[in-house]
């Protein structure tokens, strides 16, 4: 791999030299015709394309067929640190596995400590523990470059003791030919040192203790005591599997349950006003005298007051809330789209991006305005694969026009050229289209080092330009931890102190104190407006939508939780039921009702309160409410709150929203989780999670949220429960 000994200076000639020492130990008083060979090889300083170096090694191996020595053994040795900039043949497993198939045995070395384990060991034979171990081509360990000898002398150990195995295996045919050192060159060797066959043995070189002639069978000796049993060897490789042909289209099948109801859309614009009626009928009366006055009638009910009015479109459609007001502001994505990233966690980018948006309110109606938040998306991978959304795209007018643009976009899975990305976001995103008073801001996401063969010094880019432009950049993974690759972060950033941030995994990216953190950063400096309404009294941002909803918590009393965890959770649920506007009576079609189920194991499970309007009622039981210190089984849990709680009490109110809340890490046991959620869903169950803290099961929560990851509520502990933000958050979503 010539793109791992970048630096230091002088290790692409160690590398060199490694594989002659190989050969030196391999071939023993042989004179080499390669060592010549290895000399002379210039190093590329390019790209890292491992599936292609694997397929070409394999077809030039397969040059020397085994029909013409069927004792022939093919050994690779292949030097690298795992990390790809791109696949263009395939990808590293399945090049591997077609070497394998063709019986070639290969050995992987680390080229230095900053491998990609996961790379490496796709590429070595199995066992790992022969082939892989713990190999390492050069130790800088003591200050200075020094080969690793003892990697050397195991990978020759290897192959002669798979010589010696082989060549017992040949003794059972009967016209056998003698092995020579041809059957152990590895693949950096192009000649073959001598072959010999048939009755009189002879070798080239002086050989002679490798060539053998076979003699007729002897008896068969006694058989042997049973040995031990040894111990149980590593399990297998995974197989490789290939996609088979595209089946015929099944039944049309039964139209399927109905599904939940959609979250409330974006309050469309104002209308024009109408035309004018046409004058009524009656008796017409004429200004210049009265009709004569009649006995007065029995009083009448008030009507709506233009209080009551106001408050009833703000309640129902939130149009006359206070917003949050960033001033005129652009701000653009530069997200990493390469194959290292993968499809999971370059969906989490985009729901990085979705989430952080969602923080700064609405986005300007006119993208050509003065004024207002503009956004604009850069996906990058290898060079001319940049796809983006533009800040000034006359269709991008409103948040959720803006979300389905970032949903649109794909994986585009190749190369990694960062510094050509932020050149092309300034020239085509911001440079032409970016307004007078407008702060710019670009938020850069990348998982690793960028292609040798781009433009480092295009790094600083976006800071050489003479209008100010803002740059924050986060790394994801541990290759960020050594310095040189830190230093690339701070290039991007301008050296700015606290606009480098790094994080191990891109699940971190979603979560709910690091999308606090960047909202922070983009818009520091709120004004938070309100709209001037008649009831001065009031409170100036709703309580809540006053639609029906039914609102069912699911409370995790499991070990896991833990006793404070647990109290905490109850103080949020109160909390939650005391800023709710509860209904008037069971039967009332508008506002919330609550009931709340505590779950431990499938057999224990404890309505704490069923669906009530009452909050003493709530308030009582809650304080009665004593932690089960159980296990978890979510998933029985479901199926007896749909029992138990939603169909009986939901009679009343069939029109009202059914919202499920979990307070879970999502860590339960499997059965009956799949039969909960098909219950939820049939009972048209609209999830939210509450997940706090790390230690979580991912897979379970995407599934208990029905794949809406922003239904997901994150935290670093129990404490987020009672912080302003996050419960104001978690109540507008309920909302």
């Amino acid at each position: 791999d010539a793109d791992t000994f970048r630096a230091p200076e002088g290790l692409w000639s160690l590398g060199s030299c490694l594989l002659f020492l190989i050969c030196n130990s391999a071939l023993t008083s042989h004179t080499c015709q390669c060592f010549q060979g290895v000399k002379g090889i210039q190093y590329l300083g390019k790209g890292t394309h491992i599936d292609c170096a694997l397929t070409n090694m394999t077809e030039k191996m397969l040059r020397y067929p085994s029909t013409s020595s069927p004792s022939l053994v093919r050994f690779a040795v292949v030097i690298t640190d795992g990390h790809v900039t791109a696949n263009p043949c395939g990808g590293i497993k399945m090049a591997a596995e077609r070497a394998r198939e063709k019986e070639i045995h290969m050995f992987v070395v680390a080229a230095s400590k900053n491998i990609e384990e996961t790379g490496l060991r796709e590429i070595a034979n199995s066992p790992a523990s022969v082939y892989r171990r713990d190999f390492m081509a050069v130790d800088l360990s003591q200050g200075r470059a020094i080969i690793h000898q003892d990697t050397i002398n195991r990978i020759i150990d290897t192959m002669v003791t798979h010589k010696h195995t082989h060549r017992d295996t040949q003794r059972n045919t009967k016209h056998a030919e003698c092995l020579s050192y041809s059957h152990l060159v590895p693949f950096v060797f192009t000649e073959t040192f001598g072959v010999c066959t048939g009755k009189n043995t002879h070798t080239t070189n002086n050989h002679k203790d490798l060539c053998f002639r076979l003699g007729d069978p002897g008896d068969s000796g006694p058989r042997g005591d049973p040995g031990q049993i040894g111990p149980k060897g590593d399990p297998g490789r995974p197989g490789f599997s290939y996609p088979g042909p595209r089946g015929s289209s099944g039944e049309r099948g039964e139209k399927g349950n109905r599904g939940p109801r959609g979250g409330r859309g974006d309050c469309g614009p104002k209308g024009e006003p109408g035309d004018k009626g046409p004058l009524g009928e009656g008796d017409v009366i004429f200004l210049c005298s009265l009709p004569p006055q009649g006995d007065p009638g029995p009083e009448g009910d008030p009507g709506l007051t233009e209080c009551d009015v106001m408050n009833y479109i703000r309640e129902t459609c939130g149009c006359c809330d206070c917003e949050k007001h960033c001033g005129a502001l652009d701000i653009v994505f530069v997200i990493d789209s390469s194959e290292s990233v993968g499809m999971t966690n370059f969906t989490l980018e985009k729901n990085f991006v979705i989430n952080t948006i969602n923080k700064l309110g609405s986005l300007a109606k006119d993208p050509n305005s003065d004024t207002g938040t503009r956004v604009g998306v850069v996906q990058y991978s290898h060079s001319g694969t940049f796809q983006a959304i533009r800040l000034n795209d006359p269709k991008i007018d409103s948040l959720s026009a803006f979300k389905d643009a970032v949903k649109r976009l794909e994986w585009i899975a190749g190369g990694t050229w960062t510094p050509s990305a932020l050149k092309y976001a300034y020239d085509n995103l911001i440079r032409d289209s970016r307004r007078a008073k407008a702060k710019v801001t670009v938020v850069v996401i990348t998982d690793g080092r960028f292609d040798p063969r781009d433009d480092d010094q295009l790094l600083d880019y976006l800071c050489r330009q003479n209008t100010t432009v803002d740059v924050s950049a986060i790394g994801i993974g541990d290759m960020f931890d050594q310095i040189e690759e830190n230093e690339s972060l701070k290039s991007i950033a301008c050296q700015k102190d606290g606009r480098v941030l790094g994080m191990k995994r891109f699940a971190d990216l979603v979560a709910e104190e690091f999308i606090n953190e960047i909202e922070t950063v983009l818009c520091p400096e709120p004004v938070i407006i309100c709209p001037d309404l008649p009831c001065k009294s009031e409170p100036a941002v709703a309580s809540c939508v006053q639609r029906p909803v039914d609102v069912v918590f699911l409370l995790d009393g499991s070990e896991r939780m833990g006793l404070e965890a647990h109290r905490r959770a109850k103080e949020f649920i109160e909390n939650v039921a005391r800023q709710l506007t509860l209904a008037n009576s069971r039967s009332d079609e508008r506002n919330a009702r609550l009931a709340l189920l505590q779950y431990g194991s499938p057999t224990e499970q404890r309505v704490e309160f069923a669906l009530t309007h009452n909050l003493t009622v709530i308030s009582d039981s809650l304080a009665r409410v004593t932690y089960m210190d159980s296990s978890s089984a979510l998933g029985s849990a479901i199926i007896h709150a749909v029992n138990n709680l939603v169909q009986g009490d939901r009679l009343a109110r069939r029109n009202a929203e059914l919202a499920f809340v979990f307070i879970t890490d999502g860590i339960t046991a499997s059965e009956q989780l799949d039969e909960g959620l098909s219950a939820m869903r049939r009972a048209e169950g609209v999830p939210t999670v509450i997940a706090m803290g790390t230690d979580t099961d991912e897979e379970v929560l995407q599934k208990v949220s029905l794949g809406d990851m922003s239904a997901v509520f994150r935290g670093a502990d129990y404490t987020m429960l009672s912080k302003p933000s996050f419960f104001e958050r978690f109540i507008r979503w309920i909302c």
